[in-house]
């Protein structure tokens, strides 16, 4: 069904997706066509520091800041740091390296705080809708518009399409995909931070850009952000339980949490677990994605996704908000010109579910036997060739 004149919309969830859509529409300005960002946040200050670093893509998440007016303001504020990268064994033997940030494929970094701020501070007052979670979506059989209940026992009537941003674990989805579930990847991170002001001596060892340490079916990545922030994350391949019943999770204090995870990095270089060591404000995360077979919806609907609510995936393709603000563009163009939705649909799927088997694929590598000389082989190739056999090799966005 294409969007109709007159068209009201609500889009569900206000994270980088969901307001680079809203930033593309208000620039659109059609009279013809209202729209709401709801957020189960209170206020935008909830997560103003959370994420890492991110490289944004010329073909996809670029492409979406100049459709949103955006570009100059995100080059000022991003980093020349791309393509900057070590790959390291458990030994700390470096396998491969690289510092080349002139060729074809630079991507520049931001930290997801800032792209969301220089985002969010674009939009008009009013736009977003702070302190709404949606819990309950309703078509009228009769009308075909939606009516969206929230947890404050508010509710919106008479929309005409509804935007699922709402990430991983979206409540629009399982209305245009009920067996879209997330599946646990196997691999669990505990992420933590480190002041670099205090640790200068990790400068070296992880370079202008990101480390990865991989050995065991383990790992131990870093990654710098802007000002003296550095982002870690030690990963480790475990059942999906641990992530709530393990000695690391139970552990009382953050010291603790930190000291437990240590321990499964016995035999490790010392410099390597000084990263380990050096980490504040340790939190679980662990890994999760979906199928990534899903076919275009066939059926007419006004419901449609973007994001991690269409296509949540493990990292390591580097391209998960890239995808979003891709998928943001694309349905922004298709919202203003009143296009069938379903291009929109079938242009998003097939793009995520290309990026989303390359992910599966590279999570086997970097966790697998022999896993930081495999990695190394695939950056050895020539950078035109990696480019053109795997399009999405660059796996330099990877802390999303």
């Amino acid at each position: 069904m294409s969007a109709e004149l007159q068209s009201r919309v609500a889009i569900i969830g206000a994270g980088i997706g969901g307001l680079t859509l809203a930033r593309i529409l208000q620039l659109q300005n059609k009279p013809s066509l209202s729209f709401t960002v709801y957020e189960s946040d209170s206020d935008a200050a909830i997560r103003a520091s959370l994420g890492g670093s991110l490289d944004l893509k010329y073909e996809s998440g670029q492409r979406a800041m100049k459709d949103a007016g955006l570009h100059a303001e995100f080059l000022k504020l991003s980093r020349p740091v791309g393509d900057h990268m070590r790959i390291l064994d458990k030994t700390g033997k470096v396998h491969h390296e690289e510092t080349d940030t002139g060729t074809a494929f630079y991507n520049p970094e931001i930290d997801r705080a800032q792209l969301r701020s220089l985002i969010l501070d674009s939009l008009k007052p009013g736009t977003i809708q702070w302190g709404y979670k949606a819990t309950v979506v309703r078509k009228d059989s009769v009308t075909n518009k939606y009516t969206i209940e929230f947890e404050s026992g508010g509710k919106e009537e008479n929309v005409d399409i509804v935007v699922g941003a709402d990430g991983a674990w979206s409540r629009v989805r399982p209305l245009v995909w009920p067996e879209g579930k997330p599946i646990y990847s196997g691999i669990t991170f505990l992420e933590a931070k480190i002041n670099m002001a205090e640790n200068p001596q990790f400068g070296p060892l992880v370079g202008l850009g990101a480390m990865f340490a991989l050995g065991d079916g383990k790992g131990i990545m870093a990654q710098h952000n802007s000002g003296d922030l550095m982002m870690l994350y030690s990963a480790v391949r475990a059942p999906e339980e641990w992530a709530t019943t393990s000695a690391v999770a139970l552990a009382e204090t953050p010291a603790e949490k930190i000291a437990r995870m240590l321990e499964l990095f016995e035999g490790w270089d010392e410099s390597l677990r000084d990263l380990i060591r050096a980490g504040h404000d340790p939190v679980m995360r662990p890994i999760y994605a979906l199928p990534s077979d899903a076919p275009p919806r066939s059926h007419v609907d006004n419901i449609v996704l973007i994001g991690d609510a269409a296509h949540l995936q493990s990292p390591f393709a580097g391209e998960g908000v890239n995808l979003a603000m891709a998928d943001a563009a694309d349905l922004a163009k298709a919202l203003a010109s009143g296009k069938p939705l379903e291009k929109y649909e079938k242009l998003m799927r097939n793009r995520a579910n290309s990026i989303a088997k390359e992910s599966a694929s590279n999570l086997e590598i970097f966790f697998g036997d022999d896993a930081a000389p495999a990695v190394a082989k695939l950056f050895k190739l020539p950078p035109g060739v990696a480019y053109l056999i795997k399009p999405y090799y660059y796996i330099r966005s990877f802390f999303v």
